[in-house]
């Protein structure tokens, strides 16, 4: 593993560390509450993270309920806002913000006799005003664990799920302007598509969507099925359909997603597909969550995957993004399924170079290798030097994305150069890097 920081930078402290990425744990929820949708939004200059709906921690469907709350990332201070307008309490709704006004869309009731109804509803509220707005138009389909993610800020798109009693193939579109539903191409009519529990996110005009849960014959089985839709832009109802390669990931289900540039970030969730309570539809077992980071990086088409985060947590239906690299969890299901009010701020760790004059050069660490992005046109020379001045290695690059390994690298401390050949101009960037 490897740490980078500025050559000139004091190294901050961090909470915990897992390679590539900072966990930091921030003031707790004001009950514990697990899935329950989650976005960010403005109040007024501040950013802050919103939680609808959920099941607190009796895990019984009266523990279902419409509870709403705000923290603001500047106080650091959560507040209740009014109850979701609803006539049950619901699970399983996701929540997408455009143009700050936050759209809960779908999720389930569970009733005493554990029946469940699939929730057409569109709720709005305005972060601004801090009120709830009339209901949206409803989902044509009703709809619940489904993929949800925002199209150029402006639509909303609703993707497969289940459906009062089976997944649905269903890609269903809002346009939050006009207050109106547009069915989109569905995804193929097969179990490899068709998912409830699954997640994903939009990079420019491309859907990408992982794991879920998939009917096989009378049971839930979690997937690792990895799927993509390319959005027509002339049309944006118009998608074409794919699976990508799945071989390297294992399954996954309720886990958080989000994007950083090119890439797709899957955090917390669980390889077993589990009930409201957290037990396994198959043979009923407590599920337990995994700890285990899983990136997409779009432009190589490669993954990437990162082990033993410092907090296992699942049973997500949503992340806040707070910065380009900043995300915040809120709440969820911990170890033996324990509802928790835990709220984690997870950190890609990356670094620019202010003093290098290679305009957007980006570097971040990761398990065993260093990500070099944005370098523009043009071709560099990385090296690698001990504190010695003894060269490490030496690489020719040229622009965009590039994974270089330090898994043999020694522990210790590293200077890491960058050259930008330009005639006989070289810009460059120097870096430390401690390995431990």
């Amino acid at each position: 593993m490897v740490r980078i920081s500025f050559l000139f930078l004091i190294i901050p402290f961090l909470c915990s560390a897992q390679g590539g990425w900072e966990w930091e744990l921030l003031p707790e929820m004001p009950e514990p509450v697990s899935n329950n949708a989650v976005v960010e939004a403005f109040s007024g200059d501040s950013l802050c993270v919103y939680s609808f709906t959920g099941i607190s921690e009796g895990l019984e469907p009266e523990d279902i309920h419409l509870k709403s709350w705000r923290y603001n990332t500047v106080s650091q201070e959560w507040s209740q806002l009014p109850d979701v307008n609803d006539f049950r309490g619901k699970i399983a709704a996701g929540a997408s913000t455009v143009e700050n006004i936050i759209y809960l869309i779908g999720g389930y009731h569970v009733f005493e006799n554990f029946s469940e109804q699939s929730s057409p509803k569109v709720h709005r509220f305005d972060a601004d005003a801090n009120e709830w707005l009339e209901d949206g138009a409803d989902i044509p389909v009703p709809i619940d664990d489904q993929v949800q993610a925002v199209w150029r800020d402006s639509l909303i798109y609703v993707i497969t799920g289940w459906s009062e009693n089976t997944n649905v193939n269903d890609v269903q579109v809002y346009n939050p302007f006009n207050d109106t539903w547009t069915a989109a191409t569905p995804t193929p009519n097969s179990n490899s598509f068709k998912a409830f529990g699954a997640s994903g996110a939009i990079i420019g005009d491309t859907i990408y969507y992982y794991g879920g849960t998939k009917i096989s014959g009378f049971n839930f089985l979690a997937t690792n099925e990895f799927r993509k839709g390319v959005i027509n832009p002339e049309d944006p109802t118009d998608i074409l359909w794919s699976l990508l390669p799945d071989d390297e990931i294992s399954n996954g289900y309720r886990m958080a997603c989000t994007s950083f540039g090119d890439e797709v970030i899957w955090i917390g969730g669980a390889e077993v597909a589990y009930n409201f309570d957290g037990l396994a539809y198959s043979g009923g077992s407590v599920v337990q969550p995994h700890q285990q980071i899983r990136t997409y990086q779009s432009f190589s088409n490669t993954w990437s995957f990162f082990d033993d985060s410092p907090f296992a947590i699942m049973d997500l239906r949503g992340i806040a993004k707070v910065a380009d690299d900043e995300w915040i969890i809120a709440g969820g299901m911990t170890t033996d399924a324990q509802v928790t009010n835990a709220v984690y701020k997870i950190r890609r760790a990356t670094v620019s170079a202010p003093t290098a004059d290679i305009p957007g050069l980006t570097i971040y660490n990761s398990a065993d290798e260093l990500i070099i992005d944005k370098l523009p046109t043009g071709k560099y020379r990385l090296r690698l030097f001990d504190i010695s001045g003894r060269l490490i290695f030496a690489k020719e690059l040229i622009q965009g994305y590039h994974r270089i390994s330090t898994s043999t690298v020694p522990d210790g401390i590293y200077l890491l150069t960058i050259e930008h050949d330009e005639g006989s101009h070289f810009g460059h960037a120097n870096f430390k890097i401690s390995t431990f």
